[in-house]
C-alpha cells in the first residue's frame, strides 16, 4: 500500500514539472468539436486550460508569463476603464459582472498565450496534430448535422428547408470561418498543400450550407487578405489598418450614410430586412454616441439603452405595410460601435492599441509565406464578424477570439520563435 502510495506520488510528481504542452493538445482537440454542440460553452475549454495550467506551475513552483508584458499592460488598462465607466453606466451592475467576465478572459488570454508562445518545435508539431484531429471531427460533425437536420425536415417533416432550421450553428460558422486558417496552416505542414485547400473547401462549404452570411462573406474577405498577405506582407497591413481607421471615422457620418446605404439595399437585393435593420441599428448608436463620445455610457449599456426597445420603422412592402425593428436590441451588431458607444473614444483608443499590437506582433519568418497569411487572414476574418455579428462582450465570443489568438500563436509561432523556442515552462 504504501509503495502504491509513493509511486503514485512520483507520478504526480512527474507530471507537475511536465510542460504546459499537453493542456494546449487537448485544448486543441476539443474545441472544433465544442464549435459545434455546444458553441454558447466555447468559453468552458479555455477557462479549464487556464485553470489546469495555473495549477500545474504552482505545484512545479511556478514560471509566470513573461511573454508579450505589453498585451497585459493594454489589457490591465481595457479592464481599468471598463471598471471605472461603471461609475457612470446604466445598469452599474451589469457593468460590473461584464468586467469580471472580461477579467477572466483576459487571464485566460495571457497564460494561454503564453504557454503557447513558449511551445518548442516538437511540441509545436504535436499541438497541429491534436489541432488537426480535432478539425477534422468538427468538420465531419458538422456537415453530418446539417445533413440530418436537411433530411428530417424536407423528409420526414415534409416541409421547405430554411434558413432558421440550421440557426443552433450560427456561432459554428463563425467558428470554422475564423479558425480555419491556423488548421489548414497545421494541415499543409504535415501533409502538403492539396490537403490543406480540401479542407478549406470541406470548411467553406460547411459555413455556406450554415446559411448566415456573415462569416460567409468573413471567410472570403479573410481569404481576400490572406492573398494579398501572400504577395505583399506591408500591403496587407497597411490596408487593415486602414479598415480599422475608415470602421471609426465613418460613424459620425452614419446619420447621412445609412439613409443612403437602406435605399441601395431596397433597390438591389430582395431578401434585404436584416442588412436593412442593422444600418438603422448603427445609426440610432450613432446619434447617441455623439452624446457621449469621450467617456460612453459605460460598460455593456447597450444592453439596456435608453429608447433602445422602441421600434423604428425598417421599410414599407409594396402593398403599403410597415416592417419595423427595435432601435438596439441588446447589442449594435458592430464591434467598434459598441465599444465607442459604451466606452467612448478612450475605448476605441485602447481597442486600437490591442489591433495594433496583434498586427505588430505577427512574425515573418525566412521562408515562410503562409503563416504570416493566415495569421493575418484569421484577424481579418474575426474583424469582419465582430463588425457584423455578436455582442462584443459576450462569454463564447470572447473565448473564440482568444482561442484563435493562442491557437494562431501555437501554430504559426512569434518572433522570437524564428529560431528553436526554449522549452514550455
Amino acid at each position: 500500500m504504501a509503495a502504491a502510495k509513493e509511486l503514485a506520488m512520483d507520478s504526480f510528481k512527474t507530471f507537475r514539472l511536465s510542460s504546459d504542452a499537453p493542456i494546449l493538445y487537448v485544448l486543441a482537440f476539443l474545441v472544433p468539436t465544442v464549435a459545434v454542440i455546444a458553441p454558447l460553452q466555447l468559453w468552458m475549454p479555455p477557462v479549464a486550460a487556464t485553470l489546469t495550467i495555473v495549477l500545474r506551475r504552482v505545484a512545479a513552483g511556478g514560471s509566470w508569463p513573461r511573454t508579450y508584458p505589453a498585451l497585459i499592460t493594454i489589457l490591465v488598462c481595457i479592464i481599468a476603464w471598463g471598471a471605472i465607466s461603471t461609475l457612470w453606466a446604466i445598469d452599474w451592475s451589469r457593468s460590473l459582472e461584464t468586467v469580471g467576465v472580461l477579467v477572466l478572459m483576459a487571464a485566460a488570454l495571457v497564460l494561454l498565450v503564453d504557454a503557447a508562445a513558449s511551445l518548442n518545435e516538437t511540441e509545436r508539431i504535436c499541438f497541429r496534430q491534436s489541432l488537426i484531429y480535432g478539425a477534422v471531427a468538427g468538420i465531419a460533425l458538422t456537415l453530418f448535422l446539417i445533413a440530418v437536420i436537411t433530411g428530417h425536415t424536407i423528409w420526414v417533416q415534409e416541409q421547405q428547408m430554411a434558413i432558421h432550421k440550421l440557426s443552433a450553428l450560427n456561432r459554428t460558422a463563425s467558428a470554422i470561418a475564423i479558425l480555419m486558417w491556423p488548421i489548414a496552416i497545421s494541415i499543409a505542414k504535415a501533409y502538403g498543400r492539396r490537403a490543406a485547400v480540401t479542407f478549406i473547401v470541406l470548411s467553406s462549404v460547411a459555413v455556406f450550407l450554415l446559411a448566415p452570411l456573415t462569416p460567409l462573406l468573413a471567410f472570403l474577405i479573410g481569404a481576400a487578405a490572406f492573398a494579398v498577405a501572400w504577395m505583399s506582407f506591408r500591403l496587407a497591413k497597411i490596408l487593415f489598418a486602414a479598415a480599422i481607421a475608415f470602421s471609426v471615422l465613418i460613424v459620425p457620418f452614419l446619420d447621412n450614410v445609412a439613409p443612403l446605404a437602406i435605399e441601395l439595399l431596397l433597390a438591389n437585393f430582395q431578401d434585404h430586412i436584416p442588412e436593412v435593420h442593422r444600418f438603422v441599428i448603427w445609426q440610432f448608436a450613432a446619434e447617441h454616441i455623439l452624446e457621449r463620445p469621450i467617456f460612453g455610457w459605460g460598460l455593456n449599456a447597450a444592453r439596456m439603452f435608453p429608447g433602445g426597445d422602441a421600434e423604428l420603422l425598417l421599410l414599407t412592402t409594396p402593398e403599403g405595410g410597415q416592417i419595423t425593428g427595435p432601435a438596439l436590441p441588446l447589442h449594435t451588431h458592430n464591434a467598434l460601435i459598441q465599444i465607442w458607444l459604451e466606452l467612448g473614444l478612450v475605448g476605441v483608443a485602447l481597442f486600437a492599441t490591442l489591433l495594433a499590437f496583434a498586427i505588430r506582433g505577427i512574425p515573418r519568418m525566412p521562408g515562410d509565406r503562409a503563416g504570416p497569411a493566415a495569421a493575418l487572414a484569421v484577424m481579418t476574418t474575426a474583424f469582419v464578424i465582430a463588425q457584423l455579428g455578436f455582442g462584443f462582450w459576450q462569454g463564447w465570443w470572447l473565448a473564440t477570439l482568444g482561442i484563435a489568438a493562442v491557437t494562431t500563436t501555437a501554430v504559426v509561432g512569434h518572433p522570437g520563435s524564428i529560431h528553436e523556442p526554449e522549452p514550455s515552462r
